[in-house]
């Protein structure tokens, strides 16, 4: 301690001196900031990590931070966490005579003039900084990535790399030198090669294991009315006052809440928290949350990364998490201050079952089966407008937007093949031509632009039209939005916020809403989450699935076939079953389903796959993960994508050889558990 200590004379008192002693990662990261490394920090939740970049990136450029100039860019995943860290900030700041301050979409705010020394962001808020205001960012000299895994391996994640190198060309045009790059990450795969991937080359990995006790309990319910009950009768015998219940949906947690709230233990203490209430209400029961010591919240994903909600007793899974990193995060949120998490896994069947045990015996064993995910071409789309309304002349070339890649990058999209990107965008009317080999923004670019809808790669849950914001009929308090049907409708009831609610005003854009009534959790699907191909193999391994087999168990009318592909494979399995069934075969991430008079197909080899990819490129573009404005690159590099994601030849290989032979009773049994969770359309 005392070592540390004297390294962070000036922030020590600030930062750490209310711990009893430094957290491992602080010790460990400490001094390689302090001498300007790149430094990737991993480890588990609540471990200190805000601490241990904080402090020494502080104590290092202090002087200049008072003085009022961005040296410190902080870029987070989402606006809510952006909000969290500020507030976890802002009191050990303002004892170093530090401001701090967010750029976010809800916190616009110039930056001329602030005079704050820390900015903490998003990177569609940076992004939209470069376009905008790249001078502002002119004084950085280190930038820190929180909560790296959840943007590693998605179109953000691309679209992050590809910032940064931005963000270094303006500083250096400016005079500085490259900044300092920092990450945190509490779990990730693969985390040297990240490190690389972000960092650059001799990134310093500050890593620390933290062992926690998981101490699980799985119960399986398979009767939906007999849910509710089961999980406050756990609350009940595990003694937990303080639970956090991650749910499958928004509809769930809405419906979940509105049929517990009275009952006991819990009473009128329970909240919701979802992507379809407003800031001010996921914030307000954030902060209920902090301070309460007894509550029940029913969350989708929203909370599973990084908002402080306090010390929770019990984290509550209905249903298991897509992945294991995922399942980390969750299970992370309870008895942050203690070495043991307690889980409470209620599972909708034994299939459910049986993944919750996987997922517990990967989380034990460290195993992540992290994926390794393409860069994604259709960045190069968003990234061309973006860089092209940096430009004072409001130009791009292709050679300025190869020279602002990672250099792997630059080597794969080099600047005749941006030129190439470029002119095609041209053809669809993005870009207009201005002289030779430059382009500029075309009307329908421009109108993009001024709505500021350039700057991100967010596959959006529906279009703006169709969203409707929800008001209290009393306080006028802005409580969520929903969307309407595809004619236009909305039913006279709804639930939001963990009450339901009666429409008594329809504005258009606006309605207005009582709480009373019987109303229905209604929200746009999102789709299943992705199951990766790494972690259904390994969970046939786990069930003692032969490898040589593809085990079938009859179900009504169907035939289940359990392939274990995983989500992005499973899709070219499922457009080959319906080109040699028909309408009624599909495939989830696990099992394939066909009527039983069907035969199984025989054309799944690499080249017939890949064949089939190329003709429904488009429509699986999105659903494969390509990013949003995959629409808008040249067919051949789209193919190029979806063959890195969907994978046809691993496909292939992973069915080759393998035969239909019928499941003993126990994995039948599995099996067909293990359907209606993941189904993609109707069960059969």
């Amino acid at each position: 301690m005392s070592d540390l200590r004297a390294c962070l004379p000036r922030t020590w008192y600030a930062f750490l001196a209310r711990h009893p002693r430094p957290r491992p990662i602080q010790v460990l990261a400490a001094r390689p900031i302090l001498e300007g490394k790149a430094v990737m920090l991993a480890s588990a939740t609540a471990s200190g990590k805000t601490e241990a970049y904080a402090a020494p990136l502080v104590e290092r450029w202090l002087e200049d931070l008072r003085a009022g100039a961005i040296r410190i860019l902080v870029v987070s995943p989402t606006r809510a966490l952006v909000n969290d860290l500020a507030r976890r900030l802002e009191t050990p700041l303002r004892r170093c005579g530090v401001r701090v301050q967010r750029r976010t979409g809800d916190h616009p705010q110039p930056l001329e003039g602030s005079r704050a020394g820390i900015l903490l962001t998003t990177p569609e808020s940076l992004d939209s900084l470069l376009s905008r205001h790249a001078r502002h960012l002119g004084a950085v000299r280190a930038v820190v990535l929180d909560e790296l895994h959840v943007l590693e391996g998605n179109a953000r994640g691309d679209q992050l790399r590809v910032l940064l190198e931005r963000l270094e060309r303006v500083v250096q045009a400016l005079g500085g030198p490259a900044p300092q790059r920092l990450a945190a990450t509490a779990t990730l795969g693969r985390v040297s090669e990240v490190a690389h991937q972000f960092l650059g080359p001799g990134a310093v990995l500050a890593q620390v294991e933290s062992p926690r006790d998981l101490q699980m309990h799985i119960q399986t319910v398979e009767a939906p009315g007999l849910l509710q009950a089961s999980l406050l009768q756990a609350c009940t015998d595990l003694s937990a006052r303080k639970v956090l219940a991650f749910v499958p949906s928004r509809a769930d947690a809405e419906d979940l809440a509105a049929a517990l709230a009275g009952r006991p233990p819990f009473h009128s203490a329970v909240r919701v928290h979802h992507g379809s209430l407003s800031r001010q209400e996921r914030e307000r029961v954030e902060q209920t949350l902090l301070r309460a010591e007894a509550a029940l919240c029913l969350t989708t994903p929203t909370l599973e990364v990084g908002i402080d909600v306090g010390d929770v007793d019990l984290v509550v899974l209905l249903g298991p998490p897509p992945d294991v990193t995922s399942f980390l995060q969750r299970i992370g949120r309870g008895n942050r201050r203690s070495g043991a998490c307690q889980v409470l896994a209620l599972a909708r069947s034994v299939g459910e079952a049986a993944r919750f045990a996987h997922l517990a015996e990967c989380a034990r064993a460290g195993r992540l089966l992290a994926p390794v995910r393409p860069f994604r071409s259709s960045v190069l789309v968003q990234q061309a407008f973006s860089l092209l309304f940096q430009n004072p002349h409001r130009l791009v070339t292709g050679a300025a937007l190869s020279g602002r890649l990672p250099s792997d990058l630059a080597t794969r999209f080099g600047p005749e093949r941006c030129d190439e990107l470029l002119a095609h965008l041209c053809d669809e009317e993005w870009l207009a031509p201005v002289g030779t080999g430059r382009f500029g923004p075309s009307p329908r670019l421009l109108q993009f632009f001024e709505k500021g809808k350039i700057h991100h790669n967010l596959d959006a849950e529906g279009s703006e039209e169709d969203r409707v914001e929800v008001v209290d009929e009393q306080t006028g308090r802005l409580l969520g939005h929903v969307h309407r049907d595809a004619q236009g409708n909305l039913p006279e009831e709804i639930s939001l916020g963990g009450r339901r609610r009666r429409i008594v005003a329809d504005h258009g854009r606006q309605i207005r809403s009582r709480a009373t009534g019987e109303g229905r959790a209604e929200f746009r699907s999102r789709g299943s989450a992705e199951v990766t191909a790494e972690l259904a193999a390994d969970l046939a391994r786990y069930l003692g699935v032969d490898p040589r087999h593809l085990p079938t168990v009859r179900k009504g009318g169907s035939l289940l076939v359990g392939h274990f592909l995983g989500s992005a494979r499973a899709r070219l399995l499922r457009e080959a079953l319906r080109d040699s069934v028909g309408a009624g075969a599909g495939a989830g991430p696990f099992l394939a389903w066909l009527p039983i008079s069907a035969d199984w197909p025989g054309n799944l080899d690499a080249a017939s796959l890949r064949r089939l990819l190329a003709r429904r490129r488009r429509r699986l573009g999105r659903s494969l993960g390509a990013g949003p404005w995959a629409g808008a690159v040249p067919g051949d590099w789209l193919m190029e994508d979806l063959e890195a994601l969907a994978d046809p030849q691993g496909t292939a290989q992973a069915l080759a050889g393998r035969v239909l032979a019928p499941a003993d009773p126990h994995l039948a049994e599995i099996l067909a558990g293990l359907l209606p969770s993941w189904k993609s359309e109707p069960a059969p």
